[in-house]
């Protein structure tokens, strides 16, 4: 409850003052100024929404009970869904480039928004610790009926000594206390759960890369 109490605190806080000055810009008739304002408060909201429901589902995932709701989905689509959910979340701290590389057809049966939030983890890993002079790279690679979506930030990665603990709930390495980044160390925790609730894993291979697997529809390079 503290490291979420901890990581609500900041957004809560912007959707208040947004609020407030929104209010007095509206009592002076500045309507634009108010509109910038109200999209601040928009903008926390979903950033609130987000943090709330990877809360939840680690919880969910703790206690084995996660239900899924799953469906037809294009891979692609869902890459890039996380690339905007990655960039909202981080917001104007974070300017760096992702470069994607989906091939055609693939297409899963997976639980659209835990899919989703999967893979911004992996992606938010790589913005907020990655090489800032590279855009992240995400690369996926079709083995027969399962994809393998590589992301990499170009960084150095985890220190040896911290590699056996990166997919424990609420771990949060080194790296992430010299870089001045707070979190609450559960996106790698349930960017794996999730993966292998739909049959697939999430790894580690070397440095920064991590890799996300998943099954595919078998017929899906034909549709």
């Amino acid at each position: 409850m503290s490291v979420a109490a901890h990581d609500l605190r900041n957004p809560i806080a912007v959707v208040r003052a947004s609020a407030q000055m929104a209010q007095r810009q509206i009592n002076r008739g500045d309507t634009p100024g108010a509109q910038t304002r109200l999209k601040s408060i928009v903008d926390q909201t979903d950033r609130l929404t987000e943090m709330l429901e990877t809360f939840l589902d680690a919880a969910r995932l703790g206690a084995g009970q996660v239900p899924l709701r799953p469906e037809r989905l294009d891979l692609r689509e869902v890459v890039d869904s996380a690339a905007e959910r990655a960039r909202m979340l981080l917001g104007e701290t974070i300017q760096r480039g992702i470069e994607v590389h989906v091939p055609d057809g693939c297409i899963g049966v997976w639980d659209r928004p835990r899919i989703t939030r999967a893979i911004r983890a992996l992606l938010t890993n790589a913005l907020l610790y990655g090489d800032p002079a590279v855009p992240v790279q995400v690369e996926a690679l079709r083995v027969d009926e399962r994809v393998r979506v590589c992301v990499s930030g170009g960084g150095a990665g985890p220190y040896v000594e911290e590699v056996s603990r990166l997919f424990e709930r609420f771990f949060r390495g080194r790296s992430a206390a010299e870089a001045g980044q707070s979190g609450s160390g559960l996106g790698l925790f349930t960017a794996r759960g999730i993966a292998r609730l739909h049959g697939g894993d999430v790894r580690r291979l070397d440095g920064d890369l991590f890799e996300l697997e998943l099954p595919l529809v078998a017929d899906s390079q034909d549709s």
